[in-house]
């Protein structure tokens, strides 16, 4: 079959499936009842204790930075699942099993990618189920909440410690669903689409205002540092969502998968049921 890798012989029936992620992939093998027998977690990365709940009697084989091999080669896997940014480990991968990577592309839309890997471990009947009840969540989620947040709209922005990211609302997860939920993004979010835009000066911040704003901690280390950096700037209480205490610190970064997803669809019932609820220095879930 053809991955980012180029074409891979993949076994028809893998039993020893290696995973080179804590997230997404995990996320989308342990949705299809699949538990590998190994994986490569981000340690520093808020989140993905949700998943690792899961898999606690499952070997972890270093940070997805920096897989072990010797320890993916004791484990005698017989398919090995990454990202193509992975790519540098490729050939040693390739030597100890079939070695499949995600498309970036894929990675983006947690749909693509659980039907992708599904094809490969011959269970997309079982992956239709899983998006069907997906559709059926957000088409309640429309029905219920879809009126009252009508005429409102969301901005999401990565903190990095100090650091300000916009992903557009194609590049994430939680784009994909907020956006099949129906929730209506500022146009400086619409126009990012697939990419990003770095590197966000707090002068500019006004520019990312709306009625709820997002903001999605990517590790554990700066977790803190958002009410002690960010809070304190007088620009951030101009802010509409600030004034309004609609503001969220979110750990969405790490929830891939058809898991993360509905995760996520739990999050927003949270947010959006009581739109007059919590401090906007809310702690991240």
């Amino acid at each position: 079959m053809s991955s980012a890798f180029g074409q891979v012989e993949v076994p028809l029936h893998p039993q020893r499936v290696v995973a080179l992620d804590g997230s997404g992939i995990l996320g989308s093998l342990l949705a299809l009842g699949i538990k590998p027998v190994g994986y490569a977690p981000c340690r520093d990365c808020i989140g993905e204790d949700a998943l690792s709940e899961l898999v606690a009697d499952v070997p972890v084989i270093g940070d997805i930075g920096q897989p072990s091999l010797e320890k993916i080669l004791s484990l005698k896997p017989d398919l090995i699942l990454a990202h193509k940014w992975q790519s540098q480990s490729y050939p040693l991968l390739s030597s100890i099993a079939p070695t499949v990577a995600i498309n970036p592309s894929d990675e983006a839309d947690f749909k693509k990618e659980l039907k992708f890997l599904a094809q490969i471990l011959h269970r997309s009947e079982q992956a239709e189920e899983i998006i069907a009840k997906y559709n059926d969540r957000i088409q309640k989620f429309r029905e219920e909440l879809g009126a009252n947040l009508e005429n409102k709209t969301v901005s999401i922005l990565h903190l990095y410690g100090s650091r300000m990211t916009a992903y557009g609302p194609s590049a994430t997860t939680y784009g994909q669903v907020m956006n099949d939920a129906g929730l209506q993004f500022i146009q400086a979010y619409k126009d990012l689409k697939n990419g990003y835009l770095d590197n966000i000066s707090s002068e500019t911040l006004p520019e990312w205002d709306a009625d709820f704003l997002f903001l999605v901690i990517v590790y554990k280390e700066h977790k803190d540092l958002m009410s002690l950096q960010f809070l304190e700037q007088p620009i951030w209480s101009t802010l509409k969502a600030v004034q309004n205490k609609q503001v969220y610190a979110v750990d969405w970064a790490s929830a891939g998968g058809p898991i993360g997803a509905n995760r996520i669809i739990d999050d927003l019932y949270q947010y959006f049921a009581d739109t007059s609820v919590q401090d906007s220095k809310t702690k991240p879930r």
